[in-house]
Formats: structure tokens, sequence, C-alpha cells
């Protein structure tokens, strides 16, 4: 296996992509020191065109894939790139990285992905699972991650490291092939739940200087005066990470921005003087005062930061039962805990209910996407009276749902 980078053969491998009826494909990048991950290695597979997916699945998994490694630092690998993006059927394994990079390079996106990772989580093989582990278990393969954290920049690449990145791709179609048999009409809800990653790796990228501020935790009760100086701090930070292509902790970390617009020194020396701020912005005290003195509030920063109202008692009573509930149903159901409910789904679902009622809560995930169907039902259907939770000794969850006897909740 050899790394290609010639323009004519970039350009057969894009249109073999598009006449394929199932692609795949992986990165490599370096993001140690950068803000934009350095994108070192695209790895491509994909089936024969006359190769049918209607066929039976083990005819598609003794499929031999198309495996190329195309090198993006010797060549323009726009046309693959686009390939992809414009392909309805695209596997890849945990891809958000990859999509983010790829839509920060290159500006696409990737409608028709598919992520195994998913697909094996929605068939209870766990959640957040590797390639490894999947193709080892799935496929009777033995890849290793010996060569996981590897230079990739550096060339040229040995045979053991392209071999690696070969078999991050070489094994996809099987897994696509065998994990999409047993979700059968579950497969729509990987979809939906792959499009989720697609959008949050794309609104990732699409930061600004001007919506930096939204990403940084723990804003909410600054005051009017702080909340604008965290907002000018972080636009000013974002700024400088792309002038210098440095990773934004490098420049100033989450800790350090937040004391800053706490404190709003007035001097480059109190901007010196905060513990553990990085050299870099040591020696740009002067712009981060200038950043401060900048800074006026905001009707939108001051929304968004604001100290929410507490639920109720018996809200937060809710949400840790449905939070239990959802612990069940996902064991009942095989799919990974997460992608069902997390307690702040829980919390939420509760305290809309409490406060706005089953109309309301009608719009939240649980009931407004796939989840509808294996959760929100059960959730609203225990807020109603209509379904009980009780204790059950021989049931393996120690609980059991039930349904609630007419006129039992009167």
């Amino acid at each position: 296996m050899s790394l290609i980078a010639e323009p004519d053969a970039i350009a057969a491998v894009a249109r073999a992509l598009a006449k394929s009826p199932l692609v795949a494909f992986d990165l490599e990048f370096a993001s140690a020191d950068r803000l934009v991950p350095l994108l070192c290695l695209l790895q491509v597979s994909w089936l024969d065109e006359h190769q049918s997916l209607d066929a039976p699945v083990g005819e598609i998994v003794a499929a031999i894939p198309q495996v190329r490694l195309v090198d993006p630092m010797a060549g323009d690998v726009a046309p693959i790139v686009h390939a992809l993006a414009a392909h309805p059927r695209v596997v890849a394994h945990a891809p958000r990285q990859d999509l983010a990079l790829l839509n920060a390079r290159f500006g696409t996106s990737m409608g028709g992905l598919v992520d195994t990772q998913l697909m094996a989580a929605f068939t209870g093989m766990g959640d957040q699972i590797g390639l490894a582990t999947l193709a080892n278990e799935l496929l009777g393969t033995s890849l290793g991650k010996e060569l996981q954290w590897t230079a990739w920049e550096r060339r040229p690449l040995t045979d053991a490291q392209l071999a690696y990145a070969a078999s991050d791709v070489r094994h996809l179609h099987a897994l696509y092939a065998i994990l999409a048999a047993k979700l059968g009409p579950r497969l729509d809800w990987v979809r939906a739940e792959t499009a989720e990653i697609v959008t949050d790796a794309l609104e990732a990228v699409a930061v600004t200087p001007e919506t930096a501020w939204q990403q940084i935790g723990g804003a909410r009760g600054l005051d009017a005066n702080a909340q604008a100086a965290l907002a000018g701090l972080a636009a000013w930070r974002q700024r400088v990470a792309i002038e210098l292509d440095k990773p934004l902790g490098q420049v100033v970390n989450d800790k350090n921005l937040l004391e800053l617009a706490r404190h709003r020194p007035r001097d480059a020396g109190g901007v010196r003087a905060v513990k553990g701020l990085s050299p870099l912005a040591k020696t740009r005290a002067d712009e981060i005062v200038a950043a401060i003195a900048d800074a006026r509030p905001s009707a939108e920063v001051a929304t968004r930061t604001a100290v929410p109202r507490g639920p109720s008692q018996r809200a937060q009573r809710w949400a840790e039962t449905l939070l239990s509930i959802a612990h069940v149903v996902a064991e009942e159901s095989s799919i990974a805990s997460r992608l069902l409910a997390t307690r702040g789904d829980a919390e939420e679902f509760a305290r809309v209910f409490d406060e706005h009622g089953p109309d309301a809560a009608a719009k939240l995930p649980a009931q407004a996407t796939w989840r509808r169907e294996v959760l929100g039902e059960i959730w609203d259907g225990w807020l109603s009276g209509r379904i009980a939770l009780i204790g059950d000794a021989a049931s393996p969850h120690g609980v059991r749902l039930v349904p609630r006897a007419t006129g039992e909740n009167s």
C-alpha cells in the first residue's frame, strides 16, 4: 500500500466513489499546538459499482473493497472530499472530529453519513466502542491500536503505518452490512443520530469571535459588566487563536478568562498578576486590558448567562425516576442509555412537564424524535399516571414498568 497524491489518481478515486453503492473514509491528522488540525492522511474505501446492498449480508461482507490512501500534504484532495460529501451512503467510525476538520478545510457537510460506532450502540454492543474492538468481535480480525497516536505528519510513513491506516477503512463496509442487518428499522434512528453529530461538528467549526463566549462554561450568574467583559475577552481570544493557529487554551484558558472577566484589571500589571496565565497572554496584556475596556453590556449575553429558575421539588423527584426509567428502557431495548436520555434530558423533561404541561414536553427530544416510541411515551405515561414503576425482585433490573388499572390514579 502506497500513498497517492497525483491529480489524475485523485480524480480517478473521486469518480469511483461517485459510482459505488457504499463508500467509507477516515482521517489522520495532527492537532497538537494547532487551532485547526493539520490534515495528514485521507483513507477511503469503496465497493464495486456492481455490488448490490440488497444482496445477502454474507455476500457483502465477503466483498473485497478498493482501498486508497491519499496524501493531503502533497496533493489536493478536495475532489475526493466533495465526492464523499455528495454520496448518499457514507460509512465512518466516530467521525465527529473528522467532520469538523473537513468542514473547516473544505466547507463540506455529509448528509449521507452513517456512524458505525452509533450502529453498535443501538445494537447493545456498548457505548463508544472502538473500531478495532468492533471489528475483532464481529469479523474475527486482530486489529491493534499500537499506531493510534503515531506522528502522521512525518514523511515517509512506514509500511506499518500505511497498513494500520488502511485497516481503518478496509472493514467498514462489512461492519455496516452486519450491523444494518441487526438494526433493521432502527437504522433510521442511527441516521438521525448521525445527522445530529454532523450538525454538532459543523456548529463547532462555525464559532466566530462574536459567538465565542457561548462556548464558555461557568458564565451563569456573572454581573452585567463581567458578562460584557467575558464576551469581549472571548472574542479577542478567538481572533488571536485564529491569527496564530493556536488552541484556545494556549492563548487563555477558560478559568483565566472567567477570572479576568470578574476582576477586570485596568492595567497590564494586573493582567500579568493572574495566576496561571499563559506566557502568550502575558505578552499581549495590553490587548486584554483594551478588550475589557471596550466591552459593553449586551441583552443577548445577559439572557444566555442568566441563572435559570431552579425546578420545583416535585420536578426534582420526577427527574430521578425518569432517569431510572430511561436506564431500564435502555437495558430492555439494548440501546446505550446515553442515546436515550442523559440526566440533563430527564431534568429538563420533568421541569417542562411541571411548569408547562405535557404539550410543552412533547416538543422535547424524548417526544419529538425517534425516542418517542422507545422512551417518550413511557415518560409521559408515568407522569400522567397511566404507567407505574414497581419493585420486582424477580426482574433483572429490580423494577418493572406496568400499566395502571383504569381509575387507579383517580
